[in-house]
């Protein structure tokens, strides 16, 4: 209400203001009107005079003129007298319109007239006369002083006709100046009445924008104070309109979106902050636009993501809620949301260790429940390598089943906690430990068609556990024959590299597959998680990086080869040579293996091609 007061009286200020100028410039223009008429009328007086002065001036200059050609005879003397002839009435006629108005006046110019006429007579008559030859009768007529009678009559005129329109000039050059000095008091008093309100309306003005301004800087300041509290807040913020557009985003909302402030200002809602299901990656209902409907506060739905500007999905919680004015009218909606990601994380790791301790535990009772049966086909193995000593094909084969079934045998150990004698390191020829897994798959390879290049290098043999790094290779070797199509390529390369605190054997495992997913690369090596739906169970590739952390060395995996091609996956491996030695002061295998004895796992069953 205070407001519309103010405003009120700056409106009223300024009407008064115009109606003063509208006022004044009306009562100027009437003065203005007034003093032209009088300034007419003064011109109107002069005309008067000038008229009779040169009336006067030519009848004199008419008798000069006729002396001058009686005394002369010259014909030339006589132009004065023709002009005077020719223009006097006109004078006349012309001061009996402009005294029309003017009934004494009107008399005298009468008067004038007649002895004008009388006066141009007797001239003419004093010319005729000398023209004719009768010279001496003219000069007889001149000195009988008739002319002189006439000139003075004409003077007597000339001088009351002059004194009446001086009067009348005077009185209206009085009125004149009047009417001027009118006008000047109404400009000066109009301007002062301006002046003043202007000078009124300036400091009312004045004072108002200075007001305006202190509250203008209190709420900038408060502006400011708010800005910062919002930007220095740990969730994200965005502030929108009451039609949903962008008005605010703080730094944590800038680097979860993706988008800048001044990129975002003016944009709805929808096109900074798109959120989608996590599950089925559907859109998600936009809760500004709830909150524009419900004028409340809205929160989001489990499971939702925001897809940032690179098309991320991020998981985020978040509520939104109105902005209202000190009358509830709906400003906007400010939406306050924040990265769950190291939550969804904390579950999930969460979920897979409730999962492990379950495998775990099953894996040992199926460890128990197969011990036996497996003794009986070692002891039927020993038993045909007896009765095939003249078939080397078949020992062969049998050697490798056997070793395949201490392997087993060894896992099941280890998994019920028997197993103690084989968790001391020993030397091994990591060339001849991937050829034994090379011919262990060969049946597999074959049907396939699948090549497999070598390419090992001179290298010294390095201290580990022999049939854990078997698993290794055997676990990468699969996942690859799993992942090339038939008559593809497997390339398996060892040399040796020095890693930075020793020398170290690295062994590449290359296929020519379909590569791994750039979005699966920074979860292959997690537990339980596998691209191969039917068989996998993604425990594989968890299990051989937990054997090479062990062993002191480290695992990765890139997509595509060398070339820049996009298909393929290559894992490396690298193993310091002397990771598991008694004597390398960094070993803690042993202890490893007394404090937490490794659970079994599968190498077809790696989750990863």
């Amino acid at each position: 209400m205070q407001s519309f007061y103010k405003r009120f009286s700056v409106i009223a200020g300024f009407a008064v203001l115009l109606a003063v100028l509208v006022a004044n410039a009306f009562v100027t223009r009437r003065r203005l009107a007034v003093q032209n008429s009088d300034e007419a009328r003064v011109a109107h007086a002069r005309q008067v005079l000038y008229e009779i002065s040169e009336t006067e001036l030519l009848l004199t200059e008419a008798e000069s003129g006729q002396r001058g050609f009686l005394y002369t005879g010259n014909p030339s003397y006589l132009d004065p007298y023709n002009a005077a002839v020719t223009q006097v009435r006109p004078h006349i006629d012309t001061l009996a319109q402009l005294t029309a108005d003017n009934p004494h006046e009107q008399e005298l110019v009468t008067e004038l007239r007649i002895v004008s006429a009388a006066k141009l007579s007797e001239l003419a008559n004093t010319v005729s006369l000398y023209q004719s030859g009768k010279s001496d009768t003219a000069r007889a007529v001149v000195l009988s002083h008739i002319g002189l009678v006439h000139m003075d009559e004409i003077r007597r005129v000339v001088s009351q006709l002059m004194q009446e329109e001086t009067k009348v000039e005077a009185e209206r050059i009085s009125l004149y100046q009047r009417s001027v000095r009118g006008t000047i008091r109404s400009i000066y008093l109009a301007s002062l009445l301006a002046t003043i309100g202007l000078v009124v309306l300036a400091y009312y003005i004045l004072r108002e924008m200075e007001l305006r301004e202190k509250h203008a800087q209190e709420i900038r300041s408060r502006e400011e104070w708010f800005r910062v509290t919002l930007t220095s807040i740990g969730d994200a913020v965005i502030a929108t309109d009451q039609h949903g557009k962008v008005t605010f985003l703080n730094p944590i909302a800038e680097k979860l979106t993706g988008t800048r402030l001044a990129q975002a200002l003016g944009k709805p809602i929808g096109e900074v902050f798109p959120i989608f299901n996590e599950s089925t990656n559907r859109p998600v209902e936009d809760p500004v636009r709830k909150v524009l409907e419900l004028g409340r506060v809205v929160g989001l739905a489990n499971h939702t993501a925001l897809k940032n500007c690179d098309g991320r999905l991020i998981p985020i919680e978040d509520s939104a809620a109105p902005i209202r004015d000190d009358q509830s009218r709906l400003l906007g909606v400010v939406l306050v949301f924040r990265d769950v990601t190291s939550e969804r994380k904390a579950q999930e790791l969460m979920r897979k260790t409730e999962k492990l301790a379950a495998t775990a535990r099953l894996s040992a009772t199926v460890a128990h429940e197969i011990n036996n049966p497996l003794e009986a086909v070692v002891n039927l193995i020993f038993i045909a390598k007896s009765s095939a000593r003249d078939m080397p094909a078949v020992v062969e084969s049998l050697n490798l089943a056997e070793q395949e079934l201490d392997r087993v045998a060894h896992l099941t150990r280890q998994t019920l906690g028997f197993y103690r004698e084989s968790n001391v390191p020993e030397r091994i020829e990591i060339s001849e430990l991937i050829e034994n897994v090379l011919r262990l798959y060969s049946n597999r390879l074959k049907n396939k068609n699948i090549t497999v290049v070598r390419d090992f290098g001179d290298c010294p043999t390095i201290f580990g556990v022999s049939g854990e790094l078997k698993q290794v290779m055997s676990n990468l070797i699969a996942n690859a024959a799993d992942a090339v199509s038939t008559n593809g390529t497997i390339t398996v390369r060892s040399h040796c590299v020095d890693n930075g605190g020793g020398s170290a054997v690295r062994v590449i495992v290359e296929d020519d597959g379909p590569g791994v997913a750039r979005e699966n690369l920074d979860r292959i090596f997690e537990p339980f998680f596998t691209t191969k739906e039917d068989v996998g169970t993604g425990l594989g590739l968890w299990i051989s990086k937990e054997i090479v952390n062990r062993h002191g060395g480290s695992i990765s995996v890139r997509s595509g080869d060398e070339n820049g091609s996009a298909r393929g996956a290559t894992f490396t491996v690298t193993l310091p040579l002397n990771a598991g030695h008694p004597l390398n002061p960094g070993y803690e295998l042993n202890a490893w293996y007394q404090r937490t004895p490794p659970v079994a796992g599968q190498s077809e069953a790696a989750g990863v091609a």
